[in-house]
């Protein structure tokens, strides 16, 4: 069988920001994406909210006021109707929210810290800035880090602030946050104190702390519900366009209305609108289930960690392990964290793991607090199997947190490795992977502004794949043509891909567009392309090759039967002269 090595390609895309308005505006989505998928995390998959359990997630509020006696320096009171507003509210999507109880170091914690920052002239005078506005307010990733914000991929970070861009608590922005990870201190939700809560000092209009259920909206991946969409009902694939949400309407902005919206359709009684508190009630399936996806994939730190487990003397569980969901080969080696999140060193666990039947046992001496991995080498999974991991210790202070398991399932396939290079703009890029049935292989999209290579693996088999990917600002992977002369002077080099080896296949370059699709095959026919049937892949076969260039459909040369004959065709035939494969 003809197997793919390598699928590569190049992406250049523009960055954009996007600025949305509410009685001045409402908030500021702060777009950037996730890590490259890496061990340990697993990568996004398709959610049925039917089928996800309630997950937790930890919150640390970090109050940046302008002196203990201020207005802005708001009670612990208020703090937490906030959470129980959030917890309401997130309820059937799933998801419920705690009030970290650990800190980074360990250390017990209510999950509130205070942050006097008097000192500081612009921030007194001016709040946070969010970016938009240069020389107004503190930079927000130095308010961030002097307040002290604690690990984005363990806690969410909720500041709550006096103002923002020199609005005075008034109109203008409400609060703002990032659409995914961001890998530093940037990451987080920001709020006025007069919106958050509902005890305390409240401005009119925000007093169901609805702005700070927006705002977390945004943080687990949510786009407003009239994102990326120029008119009423435009999106043509609800999957790729608008908020990426299939259960939302393309709708336009609604600010002021609860019961005349801009658009037919529209969901004014959504968190993700920008509707009037007092009409909005609820989150839709769909975005619950985008929410979950995130929760697997990037933001999965937020579920699997120690933050909301009361510190103890001795307690040791199984914490992440760094496994793939999909595997090619039965066999394969997992690291399994296993974590002492309690004050002392445990003299002596063992620890056990479990697929299919007992299949390793490992015993950790003296283990001091924290994570320590341990590795279960050839572990073999045949089939869907779940795969567990049991902590014993004589000590262990919490019996219900010692065994961890995780569904893996093995379908012996082709690994297909797939490298993505970025430049600049690269936060509007999205791509996917189909396979013959219409279902995703892989995807990633949005990822941070700056140049970075990502890298991906997935399991093919005997089947042909289309692979999609898309300009979601809808400009065109040639961002700017100076001259408007049609030769693109920034992006537009285009898409490279290897399908197989030492066969490449380009496209294009110097061209304008926004949406680009390639279909190869796993099982390339190799002694098809003996077209004169003497055994010999040669130059009469890449004439009869060239004689069909162009030809669209049933064509009688096609090497990679994507129903079109084209340079790819002849760049695999060239890679593959020669005698023909033995039966």
């Amino acid at each position: 069988m003809f197997k793919l090595n390598a699928l590569w390609f190049v992406l250049l895309t523009a960055w954009f920001f996007q600025l949305n308005e509410m009685f001045g505006q409402e908030c500021t989505i702060m777009h950037t994406k996730k890590q490259p998928y890496v061990m340990g995390l697993k990568k996004m998959v398709d959610v049925d909210l039917d089928e996800v359990d309630t997950v937790t997630l930890p919150i640390v509020f970090h109050i940046v006021h302008t002196g203990a006696a201020q207005e802005n320096n708001v009670s612990d009171e208020q703090i937490l109707s906030q959470v129980d507003v959030l917890n309401e509210e997130f309820e059937d999507s799933k998801i419920q929210f705690c009030m970290a109880v650990r800190d980074p170091y360990g250390n017990p914690t209510n999950g509130i810290t205070r942050y006097d920052a008097s000192w500081n002239d612009q921030y007194v005078s001016q709040g946070v800035s969010n970016g938009q506005m240069a020389g107004v307010g503190w930079d927000q990733q130095e308010m961030k880090e002097s307040s002290g914000c604690w690990n984005p991929d363990e806690y969410i970070n909720y500041y709550v602030v006096s103002e923002i861009n020199d609005n005075d608590g008034g109109n203008g922005i409400q609060g703002f946050a990032y659409l995914g990870p961001t890998g530093d201190c940037r990451d987080g939700v920001v709020v006025l104190y007069n919106s958050t809560g509902t005890v305390g000092i409240q401005k009119p209009g925000r007093t169901l702390g609805f702005t700070g259920v927006h705002e977390m909206g945004h943080h687990l991946s949510l786009w407003h519900t009239f994102s990326n969409t120029s008119s009423c009902g435009s999106e043509t694939n609800c999957e790729t366009q608008g908020d990426q949400v299939c259960d939302t309407p393309s709708t336009l902005s609604n600010v002021y209305s609860c019961d005349n919206p801009v658009c037919p359709d529209a969901l004014t009684e959504n968190f993700m609108d920008y509707s009037p508190e007092t009409c909005k009630d609820a989150f839709t399936v769909g975005q619950a289930e985008r929410m979950h996806e995130m929760l697997q994939g990037s933001r999965q730190g937020l579920v699997d960690n120690l933050s909301c487990v009361p510190v103890v003397d001795f307690d040791v569980t199984a914490g992440s392990a760094y496994y793939q969901q999909e595997w090619c080969s039965p066999y394969q080696d997992i690291w399994v964290d296993v974590i002492n999140q309690g004050t002392q060193i445990i003299p002596l666990v063992e620890v056990q793991m479990f697929c299919n039947g007992l299949q390793g046992t490992t015993t950790l001496y003296d283990l001091p607090p924290g994570s320590t991995q341990v590795l279960f080498e050839s572990v073999y999974v045949e089939g869907a199997q779940e795969f567990t991991v049991q902590t014993i210790s004589s000590l262990d202070q919490f019996a219900d947190n010692d065994a961890s398991w995780w569904p893996i399932s093995v379908v012996e396939g082709d690994l297909l490795e797939i490298i993505v290079s970025t430049d600049t703009w690269a936060n509007e890029t999205s791509w996917w992977l189909y396979d013959g049935n219409d279902e995703v292989v892989a995807q990633d999209s949005g990822y941070p502004f700056g140049v970075a290579d990502y890298y991906y693996e997935a399991c093919i088999y005997d089947e042909c794949y289309t692979f999609v990917v898309q300009d979601t600002n809808g400009d065109g992977f040639c961002s700017i043509d100076f001259g408007d002369d049609g030769n693109c002077d920034i992006g537009g080099e285009g898409l490279v891909a290897t399908v197989g080896p030492d066969t490449l296949a380009a496209t294009g370059f110097g061209l304008e567009f926004s949406m680009w699709e390639q279909t190869f095959c796993n099982t390339l026919p190799q002694c098809n392309m003996d077209y004169d049937g003497d055994g010999y892949i040669g130059s009469q076969d890449v004439l009869q090759l060239l004689a069909d260039l162009g030809c669209e459909g049933n064509c009688y040369t096609d090497p990679n039967n994507d129903q079109i004959v084209n340079i790819q065709d002849l760049l695999f035939m060239l890679a593959s002269t020669g005698p023909c494969p033995e039966e």
